[in-house]
């Protein structure tokens, strides 16, 4: 398990897809904050879902999108950030 931040949740994410994000020139240090996920084509709504899965396994966390507005889902910084702050070990209450 590692530790859980925006950061760590960034660079898992480069990690994942590395290729997308070497022919911008970009590593988890430099990826902007509004690099969407979706509209870059690095993943589509399916990737989305195994990626938040993947995320969940790494860091030993359970991931609820439910508050996180939409429009930033594929955000990475929003996307990173929320999840840095609202994850909860598996089987924690609300």
């Amino acid at each position: 398990m590692t530790s859980l931040s925006s950061t760590s949740i960034k660079e898992l994410i480069v990690r994942r897809y590395p290729e997308p994000f070497r022919q911008r020139g970009l590593v988890a240090a430099t990826v902007p904050e509004n690099f969407d996920l979706l509209l870059e084509g690095v993943i589509d709504s399916l990737g989305l879902m195994e990626l938040i899965s993947e995320i969940e396994r790494e860091f030993a966390i359970t991931v609820d999108l439910e508050g996180l507005d939409a429009d930033k889902l594929t955000l990475v910084g929003p996307l990173a950030d929320y999840i840095s702050k609202t994850a909860k070990p598996p089987g924690a209450g609300a």
